[in-house]
């Protein structure tokens, strides 16, 4: 679809109508406003470079600004870049079903981030707080062990997982600092493949971790590679 930028401001203003109906502060509308306004402007260069056909052109858009803010904000970026994709492109059904599931972050959500990844694991590696695995990721790891995955599977899924609990560590155990988190660490990973492997971990990792903080009893994919 070409890139219209009176369509692109009335999904802005869509996204951000939205946000307020559901009690967002003027503060953190405010703030969405600027980030994704910058998004806007560099879909509009990229109109003129033929990047803006589909939502590739819109990940080195989002990509592009995300590069030029400082790393608190960047989180931020990438929150609200993926929660106003929808509206971008008209696509009603998703709307509507973060509209229906509450899914819209309200606030700014902190995540304990900085540096690269390497920097990360290595406060991790320091810090008292990794000395013992969150229960949720234990019973994760144990079911995953029963259905048989590979030791090195495992060991990889523990050293992901446990980043990504350890920056959200301070927040509410709530999907929306979940994902928040997600998307901190997506910002760590240089390689496309990379991420997306993280993406299948966090995602499956999610149901479970999700469903311990509820009470529930949540089953784990049965493909575990």
């Amino acid at each position: 679809m070409p890139f219209d930028l009176n369509h692109a401001e009335a999904a802005l203003n869509a996204y951000l109508n939205l946000l307020k109906s559901k009690g967002a502060a003027t503060a953190v509308l405010n703030v969405r406003k600027h980030l994704l306004r910058h998004v806007i402007s560099a879909l509009e260069i990229e109109a003129g470079r033929h990047r803006n056909d589909d939502d590739g052109g819109y990940r080195y858009a989002v990509d592009s600004v995300f590069s030029t803010f400082p790393d608190e904000q960047q989180v931020e970026i990438i929150n609200a870049a993926r929660e106003f994709y929808p509206f971008l492109v008209g696509d009603i059904r998703t709307i509507a079903r973060l509209n229906a599931a509450d899914a819209l972050t309200l606030e700014t959500l902190t995540v304990d981030i900085s540096g690269s990844l390497a920097d990360m694991f290595e406060r991790l590696d320091r810090d008292s707080w990794s000395r013992t695995l969150p229960n949720s990721l234990v019973q994760y790891l144990d079911l995953l062990a029963n259905q048989g995955a590979e030791a090195a599977v495992m060991d990889m899924r523990e050293r992901l997982l446990t980043l990504l609990l350890y920056i959200i560590r301070h927040s509410e155990p709530v999907p929306t600092a979940y994902r928040a988190g997600v998307d901190a660490m997506l910002t760590l990973f240089s390689r496309e493949e990379s991420r997306r492997l993280f993406i299948d971990v966090a995602r499956e990792f999610f149901y479970f971790w999700n469903g311990f903080h509820n009470g529930e009893n949540a089953a784990v994919s049965q493909e575990s590679a």
